[in-house]
């Protein structure tokens, strides 16, 4: 059967099929148009806004400027690499005690602090400052709503070395004392624009790119006058001479009395800047320089070198002692023995108030005030710490009946120990009154350095009146009440002070509370240190000043000895046959043989010998310094930080020896992180 034919005929659309055609013609028009419009007439504003909601723009501080000591010993340094971990609550997501479990795990949080933590309704930080590796971890558990910051830490290498003096930083990086504080907008960098990516919910994961990273500037490094040897020296002598002691606390300043530059200060209980929690307010801060007492008889080398100065004494003027008691207006003054008729220089050895205060009933009020004033007295030492206090120097319009007498033997006088160093200095030098210096200089991160100049200030004595004040200043310590500061074959000026505490609630003195020191110098002959040691309020026994003070300023004095000018010191004996065997014996256990130093006796014959410092673990730079300020030469190899040396520590060295110095990067020295 043949297939119907069915004619030509023009195809006709029904109504409804038309209408259709329109709105899908519609939809595509109108579909383009919009497509027109986004991609061509408003491309950039969409985009800005996508990026707007992708990346943002956040400031992120700049590394903080570090401290270092004189030679470059790092003492403050910031950590890149921590981080603040933060919660943020996530919708329809609740955050139960398992993930609490997990955190306390990493974190150093109890389980029950962080649930609580957990539970808050906005966001909140869990912890701050914790190492890359914790987050790390952290990261690798996926928790919902854990949110990662970067932020600097600051670290003390030193730990609680020189700790009052460098102070310490908040958890947000702000200086909070010490040098940290006072120098905490030239420590403080500069804060750069960052790229970040933001994701769905608007956290921070990561840093994308700087944004104009050459406008931004570290902080700049600070350099310290404060020497980080002779800091562990006056550290280490403190607490072995107070270490079974009972007090309420103890200070011990150095300073090098022809620049003023202050080479240690050392504080007990000590402060760690690392932990500064751990210590109580009153120690954190570095009081020796901002806490104020009555120095007691070591103020009397003002008494007897303003006598000798006026003239109105000499070293040989004898003056009579009345047996013990003086009747002076308003009070009865004793010595702590009774003496009869001394010589001026043996009233300063022996320590007699009586004698002293005869010395500054010759002088007029205003004479002896203003010889208070021109040693350092009643001002600030504006040495660069926050708090400093002028002192108190009562004018003579105000002075009563006894005044003067107390004023003669370092009573009704406030000080602080920086005021007695600096005053010592100046009989140290020749009669020069120094700037206390502080800060050594400065390096910006332009590149650019800047070093302050020592400041003489004003001449206080002739150099005639302090070589004899020197003088009487070692016939204390040969003769008087300083004998335990003695050092065999080394002159060492001092003078001792035993002071009673003042009862602010009595407005009186507490009769079995003292304040015990000593302060001097050494060599007296040729001067290159300053020292001062105070103990406030010993307890249990002894309390002078001669007895407590003056046998850790010796300790102290040899060591600095012993590390920087042993030819000064007498030579070690010569070591035994016996002892030489013994030494290179090969025990059953170990059959390595020891080798010992040795030079040529006859090439090194008449010269001086320096101890060989420990140099392992130091940077090879600062090894390099080290080794040039004591007086040896240094055959430096490799780069980083030091890994051996030769001769070993502690040997002693002729000037001239080529010493070996072998330094490795610091990822390949074990010995880096443990020597910092």
């Amino acid at each position: 059967m043949a297939a119907p034919q069915f004619p030509n005929r023009p195809i006709r659309f029904t109504g409804r099929e038309k209408l259709l055609a329109g709105l899908f013609l519609l939809v595509i028009v109108t579909f383009a148009a919009r497509l027109a419009q986004l991609q061509v007439f408003e491309h950039a504003r969409w985009r800005d806004l996508a990026q707007r909601q992708m990346y943002d723009k956040a400031r992120e501080p700049m590394p903080r400027g570090e401290i270092r000591d004189r030679f470059g010993n790092p003492l403050a340094i910031t950590l890149p690499l921590t981080f603040a971990v933060g919660f943020r609550p996530q919708d329809g997501e609740a955050s139960g005690t398992e993930m609490a479990r997990l955190l306390s795990e990493h974190l150093p949080l109890s389980e029950a602090a962080l649930q609580r933590k957990l539970e808050s309704k906005g966001f909140t930080y869990l912890a701050r400052r914790v190492d890359w590796q914790v987050q790390e971890e952290l990261q690798g558990l996926n928790l919902p709503g854990i949110e990662f910051t970067r932020e600097a830490r600051r670290s003390y290498p030193a730990k609680s070395a020189a700790g009052t003096i460098v102070g310490f930083t908040n958890i947000d990086g702000e200086g909070q004392d010490g040098i940290e504080r006072a120098l905490d907008s030239l420590l403080i960098g500069d804060k750069r624009e960052v790229l970040v990516w933001n994701d769905a919910r608007r956290a921070v994961p990561a840093v994308m790119s700087p944004l104009d990273e050459a406008a931004a500037k570290s902080g700049a490094n600070v350099y310290l006058t404060i020497d980080l040897k002779l800091q562990s020296i006056l550290d280490k002598c403190m607490i072995e001479g107070l270490g079974d002691r009972e007090f309420e606390k103890a200070c011990a300043v150095l300073m090098d009395p022809h620049t003023g530059d202050v080479l240690g200060i050392s504080t007990l209980p000590a402060f760690d800047p690392n932990a500064p929690g751990d210590t109580d307010g009153q120690f954190r801060r570095c009081w020796p320089v901002t806490d104020l007492f009555e120095p007691g008889s070591i103020f009397k080398i003002v008494t007897v070198g303003a006598g000798l100065e006026e003239q109105v004494v000499t070293s040989a003027t004898m003056i009579d002692c009345e047996g013990g008691a003086y009747s002076v207006p308003g009070k009865i003054l004793h010595d702590a023995h009774p003496y009869g008729t001394l010589t001026v220089a043996e009233v300063f050895a022996k320590s007699s108030n009586i004698g002293c205060a005869k010395i500054a009933e010759r002088l007029r009020a205003d004479d002896l005030y203003n010889w208070i004033l021109r040693f350092g007295f009643g001002s600030r030492t504006d040495v660069g710490l926050f708090a400093e206090p002028a002192g108190l120097v009562p004018k003579p319009d105000y002075w009563s009946g006894p005044t003067r007498s107390n004023l003669a033997i370092g009573q009704g006088v406030s000080v602080t120990a920086l005021q007695i160093v600096s005053a010592y200095s100046a009989v140290a030098n020749g009669g020069l009154l120094m700037q206390p210096k502080l800060i050594k200089g400065l390096e910006f991160p332009t590149g650019e350095k800047v070093e302050f100049d020592p400041v003489a200030l004003r001449p206080v004595l002739s150099p005639e009146k302090a070589r004899e004040l020197t003088r009487l200043m070692t016939m204390v310590v040969d003769e008087g009440t300083g004998k335990a500061a003695k050092i065999d074959s080394v002159a060492i000026a001092g003078k001792t002070g035993t002071a009673q505490k003042v009862n602010l609630q009595a407005k009186s003195y507490y009769s079995n509370r003292y304040v015990s020191s000593f302060a001097g110098f050494f060599p007296a002959n040729d001067p290159k240190y300053v020292l001062l040691v105070v103990v406030d309020d010993p307890r249990g026994g002894s309390y002078y000043g001669g007895q407590i003070s003056a046998p850790v300023f010796a300790s102290i004095a040899r060591e600095i000895l012993e590390e920087r000018h042993p030819y000064l010191l007498p030579a070690p004996k010569p070591e035994t046959p016996a002892t030489l065997d013994s030494s290179t014996k090969k025990s059953e256990e170990d059959s390595v043989e020891i080798q010992k130093f040795a030079y040529d006796t006859v090439k090194y014959a008449n010269v001086p010998l320096y101890a060989m410092p420990n140099l392992i673990g130091l940077p090879l730079r600062a090894a390099a310094a080290q080794m040039d300020n004591i007086g040896l030469d240094a055959q430096l190899v490799g780069y980083g930080v030091v890994s051996s040396q030769y001769p070993p520590a502690g040997e002693r060295v002729p000037q001239g020896f080529p010493c070996q110095v072998i330094a490795q990067p610091v990822a390949a020295s074990a010995s880096y992180a443990v020597s910092r």
